[in-house]
């Protein structure tokens, strides 16, 4: 499901280039960016840390 980012309107919608359905969206290009990266990293088995150091 690789994510991308598309203007729609006054925002941005993070879009599964597959399907083409809409699985979010934001006000500003770089945060739908960030969304878009993290959703194609946890695709691929990336785990958020949030911070925290690895054991």
């Amino acid at each position: 499901m690789p994510a991308v980012v598309r203007k729609h309107g006054s925002h941005y919608d993070i879009v599964d280039k597959n399907t083409g359905k809409v699985k979010g969206h934001s006000t500003t290009k770089a945060q739908a960016q960030k969304s878009a990266n993290a959703r194609n990293a946890a695709k691929h088995g990336w785990v958020p840390t949030h911070g925290r150091k690895s054991k």
